[in-house]
């Protein structure tokens, strides 16, 4: 059979051509006599990074488009965001002023707490979705494998005719991309959930030296003590200014006016002496 129209290599099938060189393929000007071959000892597949391809995918910094995913959100002239629908808030905004203005001391315990349950889920997406992609990653290498060896089989099979793409047409013949190389785009985007996912991790915990005390004497309480000793922590704080910088500044101001008055007001004359009078 015309075995020279394979273009596509094959696993363990290859060109003899002379001297010590297999090939894979034969060119389509080729001349001369040559011999399909098998190696005595089998191999396997094994795909290297292209890096020629590679350097076409780079995105340049800041491609990205800047519109949102939902035309309802929006950042406003202030820099802030809007439009979220409220189903999907987490707070209220006209209850966090107020709570602002009359108890600030509660609205910032609240932020760090939001900002740790924020952060904490973070982590989990993105481990969830490392351990998601790792295992398609994973059925997607065996099934990529699996597929090549039957197109191999059955190009060996109908290598009289020409192999499967030939029979079929350009048009009908299925190219699989193989994501799960080592330059794939499966394996980078495992390899940058897993390097994002450490990052975090190292950026993640607190020194609970100081305040460890609290949880293991007040336990589920730690929350309501905290709340507490920072409302006596303010107090203190008002107690103090009312009571001693209050006064201070008051005395302080009242000594600057008399001192104002006092050198506005004429000097008093001196006292008349009785020898003057006669």
């Amino acid at each position: 059979g015309n075995y020279s129209s394979l273009q596509v290599p094959r696993a363990d099938l290859w060109w003899y051509c002379g001297g010590r060189v297999l090939r894979n393929t034969l060119p389509s000007n080729w001349k001369g006599t040559c011999a399909i071959v098998q190696l005595a000892i089998p191999f396997t597949l094994a795909f290297r990074e292209n890096k020629a391809s590679r350097g076409k995918e780079i995105r340049v910094k800041r491609s990205i488009l800047g519109t949102s995913f939902d035309d309802r959100t929006y950042i406003d002239s202030f820099e802030v965001p809007q439009g979220i629908p409220d189903e999907f808030k987490a707070r209220n905004q006209i209850t966090a002023s107020f709570e602002s203005f009359l108890f600030w001391w509660v609205t910032v315990n609240k932020n760090v707490d939001w900002i740790n349950y924020i952060y904490y889920n973070q982590q989990r997406f993105i481990n969830y979705t490392r351990d998601a992609v790792k295992g398609i990653s994973e059925q997607l290498d065996v099934n990529s494998r699996m597929t090549w060896e039957n197109q191999m089989v059955q190009d060996m099979m109908l290598a009289e005719k020409g192999g499967v793409c030939v029979m079929l047409g350009e048009q009908r013949c299925t190219f699989i991309p193989n994501n799960t190389v080592p330059d794939g785009t499966i394996t980078r985007a495992l390899k940058g959930l897993t390097t994002l996912a450490d990052e975090l991790g190292e950026n993640s915990g607190i020194d609970t030296s100081l305040t460890g005390w609290l949880e293991t004497w007040f336990g589920k309480w730690k929350g309501i003590v905290e709340l507490i000793f920072s409302v006596i922590v303010v107090a203190g704080i008002l107690v103090a200014i009312g009571c001693c910088i209050t006064p201070f500044v008051r005395c302080l101001i009242q000594r600057l006016v008399e001192t104002a008055i006092t050198k506005m007001l004429p000097l008093e004359p001196p006292p008349y002496d009785d020898n003057m009078l006669l």
